[in-house]
């Protein structure tokens, strides 16, 4: 594990491209929410050491792909 906000920022923003990239529509509440809401407590380390939690990347990838909207389809163009 590693710590420090030097470290943590580069590791979280690349995290948070792949949210966008995943859906492009997130806002950064929903994606300030999506990583709060993924990420996890380490056991026995003090809380003022792990900031809010460690990271979780790929739970907040898959909820940011699980928010995205479906693409409406056009019915008059469907063909049966």
């Amino acid at each position: 594990m590693v710590d420090g906000t030097s470290f943590a920022a580069p590791i979280v923003t690349s995290v948070v491209a792949q949210m966008l990239e995943a859906n492009p529509e997130l806002t950064p509440q929903q994606v300030k929410l999506i990583l709060v809401q993924t990420a996890r407590r380490l056991p026995n380390v003090e809380v003022d050491k792990q900031g809010w939690s460690a990271l979780e990347p790929q739970s907040a990838v898959q909820r940011a792909l699980e928010l995205r909207q479906k693409p409406k389809v056009d019915a008059t163009k469907l063909w049966l």
